[in-house]
């Protein structure tokens, strides 16, 4: 959203949005802007989101498992989380087969891994939804 269309929603000047905006982000309140690609469009219309649990053997290994996946191109986003499993990780690749090359390289065969389950998304209801502030009380 433009600094004009949000001043017009806001009801104030398009100066002041981006005063607002120049101290937000000093604040660490908002920490970048960004632009999305439309995924289909550059022929990585398919997203994955893969559960993984680890053995614990040793924490190098467990690191190890962590860096390689927070580099890996196809990953846009993993989660450390509670539950049943250990990781969830969200990827974006162009075909299944894509999808495969990935496991093959990054999960089969992993010293660490104990299971993984594969949930391959059909459409997305909401994603990269707005963080939710709540308002004053007046």
């Amino acid at each position: 959203m433009s600094a004009a269309m949000l001043a017009d929603r806001c009801g104030t000047t398009e100066s002041t949005v981006l005063r607002r905006v120049k101290a937000l982000t000093k604040a660490g309140i908002l920490s970048r802007a960004v632009m999305k690609v439309a995924a289909e469009k550059v022929g990585r219309g398919l997203t994955i989101i893969l559960s993984v649990r680890l053995e614990r053997e040793t924490a190098s290994q467990v690191e190890a498992f962590r860096r390689s996946i927070a580099e890996h191109p196809d990953v846009l986003s993993c989660y450390f989380v509670t539950g049943t499993w250990d990781y969830l990780i969200i990827l974006n690749v162009g075909a299944m087969g894509d999808y495969d090359r990935f496991l093959r390289e990054m999960v089969v065969g992993q010293s660490v891994m104990v299971a993984s389950e594969t949930h391959v998304v059909i459409q997305a209801i909401k994603a990269d939804g707005p963080v939710a502030i709540d308002e004053p009380a007046p």
